[in-house]
């Protein structure tokens, strides 16, 4: 969600920034420390959370590094401090910061306690169907098989049936009969794939490749005393329209951050006019504008 990712960031970055600048004495806290850098610590249990964050195997290994890159930051921000005065403009992005932050943690607190927004499938269709030129694919997409087999492999006229018809019972027996004699048997039918997987599996470029199963679903052609099987179930050209299943997500996605900004909007206009009304706004002279602020003139 986009809110709180933005918090997530923000979070983050605050706490990379607190830990070079903002450092307490040794002797103020009883917390035991791993190093100390011109009177500033890394306290143990800093390092212990870092370490359970990145979920890391060898936990002195990245207590070591972690160390060394704490301290490596805390000199540098300690040289930089020395040749950069901190200014009007420094003070005025800290707080800019500061007020953003702020914002975005209210912004998603709101969302949580009074939006229980809900996409229906129904949505997500009536999004697509209006908004199908969003979603051309980026690449070449492919549903089918691909089966290599020794150019001499047995009951090869048995392979091309199946291959053709593909139908649960003929892939049953082309299963059975890859396990034994195929080189390799990729089964992409389960969901979409790049193009490119298949085509790189064949000594064939995207073009030739394309052209072929263009003109018939199942292809075959040898190569280096190898023979392939292309069966093509659904070929996707790189910019036609994706299909719903695989962009539905990033629909639902899209809808609910669209419902949190304008909860967010009309949650900003209801406390500008609330404020008016009462009289909180202090106006110099007369108002510059009559009506709702969001009064589209």
């Amino acid at each position: 969600m986009i809110y709180s990712r933005i918090l997530r960031y923000a979070l983050v970055s605050v706490a990379a920034f607190l830990m070079v600048c903002c450092y307490s004495e040794p002797k103020a806290d009883s917390r035991p420390f791993l190093v100390e850098v011109d009177g500033s610590c890394l306290y143990k249990d800093e390092a212990d959370l870092a370490y359970a964050a990145n979920d890391k195997a060898d936990s002195v290994s990245f207590v070591n590094g972690y160390i060394e890159h704490w301290a490596t930051e805390a000199l540098f921000y300690s040289k930089a401090a020395e040749n950069v005065p901190s200014t009007a403009e420094i003070e005025r992005m800290v707080e800019r910061y500061r007020k953003s932050l702020i914002l975005n943690i209210y912004q998603e607190k709101l969302v949580e306690q009074h939006l229980k927004p809900t996409i229906t499938q129904d949505d997500v269709q009536h999004f697509y169907e209006a908004n199908k030129n969003l979603f051309g694919a980026d690449e070449a997409l492919f549903k089918g098989l691909l089966v290599v087999l020794p150019a001499k492999a047995p009951t090869l006229s048995k392979v091309r049936k199946w291959c053709t018809e593909r139908d649960p019972e003929s892939l049953e027996l082309l299963d059975s009969y890859c396990a034994e004699n195929a080189l390799s048997y990729d089964y992409y039918r389960d969901d979409w794939y790049p193009f490119t997987d298949v085509v790189k599996a064949t000594p064939l470029t995207e073009f030739q490749l394309t052209e072929r199963v263009s003109r018939n679903n199942t292809v075959e052609f040898k190569d280096n005393g190898n023979i392939y099987f292309v069966c093509t179930d659904t070929l996707l050209r790189k910019g036609e329209t994706m299909p719903i299943e695989l962009v539905s997500a990033e629909i639902s996605e899209l809808l609910l951050n669209s419902r949190k900004a304008e909860f967010i909007k009309r949650k900003k206009r209801e406390l500008y006019n609330e404020a008016k009304a009462k009289g909180l706004i202090k106006f110099n002279n007369a108002e510059p504008v009559s009506g709702d602020i969001n009064d589209k003139r």
